[in-house]
């Protein structure tokens, strides 16, 4: 922790934020089976800067290094918490994270937290995707260095959630399902025109061309430049829906 809170300070006067909470916060941690529950939480407007997240990346692997202790670390951004309906949170966290949470870098946003539960049957399932595919782009560098097959697995796991949170954002917005993931795209730039495409294009590509997928494999730049493209995709068109459908 000593580690990640000294590399991490430098990004603290630009927004980013660093909450701890639960047993290692309270006092009993129990070494070698509790983890250690945290918040990163950016200040952008849901699209987070990559060059950000990719310098925490960093930060965490050499925090991390012979140090293997379970970290669960959620990223979000502070836009996202503010509307409540993406908060990866439920409203069981409001008071919990009142009496535990303990802000190690940056500033405090607390008290700009909104929790609320689900209003649409796919907000959790997409919050769940947003969660997963930001988190795996966290750890990605220190799983570039210990654990290639899973860094690989959990970039296809982003793919998935990506091109699904597609489908599922446009479910939400007129409560037709499409057929398949794919089968969105043209009406994606109707009803999201500001919104970028080309990595779902990219996505649809490479999961039709199994031979792409693998030639990909074999460069983990370019693999994190493709993740970074699609995550910010799914931002993007989570943050022209609450611009859209703004939370009353």
């Amino acid at each position: 922790m000593a580690k990640l809170v000294q590399g991490l300070e430098r990004l603290g006067d630009d927004g980013v934020s660093l909450m701890v909470y639960g047993s290692y916060v309270r006092g009993d941690y129990n070494v070698g089976r509790s983890d250690i529950d945290a918040v990163l939480i950016f200040s952008d407007d849901v699209v987070i800067d990559k060059k950000k997240l990719d310098l925490c990346s960093r930060v965490l692997t050499t925090a991390m290094r012979g140090n293997h202790i379970p970290f669960q670390v959620t990223v979000t951004d502070i836009a996202t918490m503010r509307d409540g309906r993406f908060n990866p949170y439920n409203t069981s966290f409001e008071n919990y994270f009142i009496e535990e949470g303990l802000v190690l870098v940056g500033p405090n946003y607390q008290p700009q937290f909104r929790f609320e539960m689900p209003s649409h049957p796919e907000q959790s399932p997409l919050t769940f995707n947003l969660r997963k595919s930001r988190q795996g782009l966290l750890f990605a560098d220190y799983d570039k260095e210990h654990d290639y097959e899973g860094f690989l697995r959990k970039f296809g796991k982003s793919l998935d959630a990506v091109s699904r949170g597609s489908k599922q954002l446009l479910f939400m917005m007129d409560g037709k399902l499409t057929k398949n993931r794919f089968s969105a795209l043209e009406k994606i730039s109707e009803e999201f025109p500001c919104v970028d495409i080309q990595p779902l294009f990219r996505i649809k590509e490479l999961y039709h061309h199994p031979e792409k997928l693998d030639a990909l494999y074999q460069n983990h730049d370019e693999v994190i430049q493709v993740w970074n493209f699609a995550v910010s995709f799914l931002e993007q068109l989570t943050r022209e829906y609450i611009k859209r459908v703004p939370n009353p």
